[in-house]
This record gives C-alpha cells, sequence and structure tokens, in this order.
C-alpha cells in the first residue's frame, strides 16, 4: 500500500512540474508568432503584468505590510453617546502582493480606559503555485488597557491536491498587534 502512496505522490510532483513548465515556457512562446497590432499589444502588456516568479512572491510577502484602522461608527446623536460609552473600530494588517496575501482583521470595542474584543478572522488570497493556510489569530496577552494578539499564517509554494498539499518550499509568518484603549491599532 505504502507504494502505491508514494508512486501516487511522484505522479502529482511530475504533473506540477510539467504543469509549471508548460506555463512558463510554452506559454510565452505562443505569444511571439501572434499578430502585433495595437490592441495585441496592449493585451499582452496586461499579461505580462500578471506573471510574477516565486522568488517574486516570496520577497513581496516578507516586504509589503498594509496596516489600516477602519472607524465602525455611525452617526452619534447625544442620546447615544449617553446610552453608549463604547466605540467600535476594526483594525488589520495585510502581508504579501499580488501572487499571495493574507489579511488580519481585529474588531475591537474602546471606551478610553478599556479594550474588549468584538471578532478576529483573516481572509486570504493567491495565484497557483502559491498557498496559503491560515492559521488563526489569538490574543497572547492582557494589560491595563491594551490587548496583543499574534495572526499566523503559513506560506507554500507548490500545488494543492486531495492529499495534502505538495510544495517546494514552505515557511510560517507570525505578526504581533496590539490594540489600545484609546482607540489606536498597531503592528509590534
Amino acid at each position: 500500500m505504502q507504494n502505491v502512496i508514494s508512486s501516487k505522490k511522484v505522479k502529482m510532483i511530475a504533473l506540477t512540474l510539467s504543469c509549471s513548465f508548460l506555463l512558463t515556457v510554452v506559454a510565452p512562446a505562443l505569444n511571439v508568432n501572434a499578430e502585433e497590432n495595437v490592441s495585441d499589444l496592449n493585451a499582452v502588456t496586461e499579461v505580462e503584468q500578471l506573471n510574477v516568479d516565486a522568488s517574486q512572491a516570496i520577497s513581496e510577502i516578507d516586504n509589503v505590510g498594509v496596516e489600516e484602522v477602519t472607524d465602525d461608527n455611525v452617526q452619534a446623536t447625544p442620546s447615544l453617546l449617553r446610552a453608549s460609552a463604547f466605540k467600535n473600530k476594526t483594525y488589520s494588517y495585510k502581508r504579501g502582493g499580488f501572487a499571495a496575501y493574507c489579511k488580519d482583521f481585529i474588531n475591537y470595542r474602546y471606551n478610553g480606559t478599556t479594550v474588549a474584543e468584538n471578532s478576529k478572522w483573516q481572509e486570504a488570497q493567491y495565484i497557483f503555485p502559491n498557498i496559503i493556510r491560515k492559521a488563526g489569530i489569538t490574543n497572547y496577552a492582557n494589560g491595563t488597557g491594551y490587548k496583543d494578539y499574534r495572526g499566523t499564517k503559513t506560506y507554500k509554494i507548490g500545488s494543492p491536491s486531495p492529499w495534502g498539499d505538495v510544495s517546494f518550499a514552505e515557511f510560517d509568518r507570525s505578526d504581533y498587534y496590539r490594540v489600545k484603549s484609546n482607540g489606536s491599532g498597531y503592528l509590534k
């Protein structure tokens, strides 16, 4: 039974390598014989902007990060301000680039002295041969007026399969965040 499983993995790796060979060598050669008029040149330019190799994707993952804090408050009337002293915000951080990225969200409420978590989640998108697996966001420390979070994700270069991911390179990344009772959120 072990020989059957290992031969299936070998076949899957061979299939992955042949597909990546076709995408990198044969597809650009087909564009050489195309007629070159203005509309074709514009289309080729758009396609060339979408081509990204694995090393470029990995460097984008480590170099690109975008922080964003969104206010979720609606127009507050004086009676609503008296009724509720808490305000809501969503902190988000995006690690990655065009070919693969993972975005962490922390929705929290604050009032100037305390901070409380409403919810937290991750979103990920990737283009073949990149794979991103979300490992979750955890609250690892609480203090007076702040909460610390760790968002973990796994980046892989390879191909997903029914028997598990076939990956040539794999690495974990953790980002550390702090949200404070004054409403600020930032990457640590």
